[in-house]
C-alpha cells in the first residue's frame, strides 16, 4: 500500500482505526479521529498522555492504520484488526507549532456538528498529544 492511500483514508474517513502493539505484540484497533493539513497526515489524543493507543505509539511500538472504515472498531476491534493496513511511523508535534491551529480548524470543519467532541480534542492535554503521520521507515 502506498502512502498516498493512508493520507486519503485518514482526510476522508471519519473515524480511523490506529493498530498498535501491547507489550506482549498483540496488535490492537483503536477507533480515533484524523486530520490532513496540506497533505500531511495528524492525529491528537483526546484522553492525553492516558490513553493506552498513544501511550504505545510513544514507547516505540509498531503502528498501522486499518484502510477502511475505522468506525468498524468502535463496534469490534478485533473485526478491524481483519483489514487491510499500512505501517506508518509517528513525529511528535508540539503545542506551540504552528500546525496546531492549522488542525484546530480542520477538527471543527471535518467533525462540524460534534461540538462537545470537537471542544475535548481542543484542549491543552489533546494538543500536546497531536502526532505527525509520515511514511514508514
Amino acid at each position: 500500500m502506498s502512502f498516498d492511500t493512508v493520507v486519503r483514508v485518514l482526510d476522508e474517513t471519519s473515524v480511523v482505526a490506529i493498530v498498535t502493539t501491547r507489550a506482549n505484540g498483540d496488535p490492537i484497533a483503536t477507533p480515533i479521529w484524523s486530520m490532513v493539513i496540506d497533505g500531511v497526515p495528524y492525529v491528537r489524543s483526546v484522553h492525553g498522555a492516558t490513553a493506552w493507543w498513544y501511550q504505545h505509539v510513544r514507547a516505540g511500538r509498531p503502528v498501522a492504520f486499518a484502510l477502511g472504515d475505522g468506525a468498524i472498531a468502535e463496534r469490534d476491534r478485533v473485526a478491524a484488526l481483519d483489514l487491510p493496513r499500512a505501517q506508518v511511523a509517528t513525529v511528535y508535534v508540539p503545542v506551540d507549532d504552528e500546525v496546531q491551529l492549522k488542525i484546530d480548524d480542520e477538527l471543527r470543519r471535518k467533525y462540524d456538528g460534534q461540538t462537545s467532541s470537537v471542544d475535548a480534542m481542543l484542549t491543552d492535554d489533546a494538543r500536546s498529544c497531536t502526532l505527525r503521520i509520515d511514511e514508514a521507515r
